[in-house]
């Protein structure tokens, strides 16, 4: 006697069996970074950015091992990408670079190239003046004279007068002259993090996609996704089949 042919409800049970098992881990995968992806303003991790170097490095971003600064009393002026900070903080943005920042006898100062920034010592900004570029030149140094900002450019050396109206020529002597220096490594990681627009949302959102493994990545999410639809219809299959088994 010849065996028996597995009916179309038994291949078409071990065959939903066998889906089922192949993505049950996607899935397991898909559903738990779905729930957290729906839930990022509840957890913070849409305003919270990447600080490690190994993830940065996954998107292409590389940090520096520091980065240079400019002390005033207790603070540190500093410039990331095209943004200005005080200490860690984010007072405005240039696309100049920084040339120094000195303390006055009321406030602090800061230049790029072409403007002279007047600071509070909380690190507001009270005013942005234009440098003399088209007399002097564009800044090439900042520093401080007897509490009077004085600035290096490439017609020479220059002192304002109080109001940051007038210029004069002077002498290189007496001059206390801003000069970089590392900022404090707690100070550049959290200025590096607020750097870059990679936060662990878009993080969690690439993981979701399979785009955090490249494109290979994201051909295995799409064919656990097919899978997926073949699971519900062979599911909805057997389920209606054995339905209308028992009914006749």
């Amino acid at each position: 006697m010849a065996p028996k042919k597995p009916s179309f409800i038994r291949t078409l049970l071990s065959f939903h069996r066998y889906i089922g098992l192949s993505v049950a881990i996607i899935a397991i995968h898909l559903s738990i970074t779905g729930i957290l992806l729906n839930h990022t303003n509840d957890i913070g991790v849409d305003k919270n950015y990447i600080s490690s170097s190994t993830i940065l490095g996954w998107y292409g971003i590389k940090q520096p091992d520091s980065l240079p600064g400019h002390k005033l009393d207790d603070h540190w002026i500093s410039q990331w990408n095209e943004n200005i900070y005080f200490n860690q903080k984010i007072i405005g943005q240039s696309i100049n670079p920084l040339r120094g920042a000195t303390t006055t006898e009321h406030f602090y100062a800061l230049a790029t190239s072409e403007t002279i920034w007047l600071i509070t010592i909380d690190g507001d900004i009270i005013e942005k003046l234009n440098a003399p570029g088209e007399k002097l030149g564009d800044i090439i140094q900042l520093g401080q004279q007897d509490k009077f900002i004085v600035i290096k450019t490439e017609q020479g050396l220059f002192k304002a007068d109080a109001d940051l109206v007038s210029w004069q020529p002077i002498e290189n002597t007496g001059i206390n002259w801003s000069k970089p220096d590392d900022i404090p490594a707690h100070l550049s990681e959290s200025i590096f993090a607020q750097g870059h627009s990679i936060s662990w949302e878009r993080v969690l959102l690439d993981v979701h996609s399979g785009r955090i493994i490249s494109q290979g990545g994201v051909i295995i999410i799409d064919l656990a996704g097919i899978l997926l639809i073949i699971l519900a219809v062979t599911g909805t299959i057997i389920w209606y089949k054995r339905r209308r088994r028992k009914l006749t």
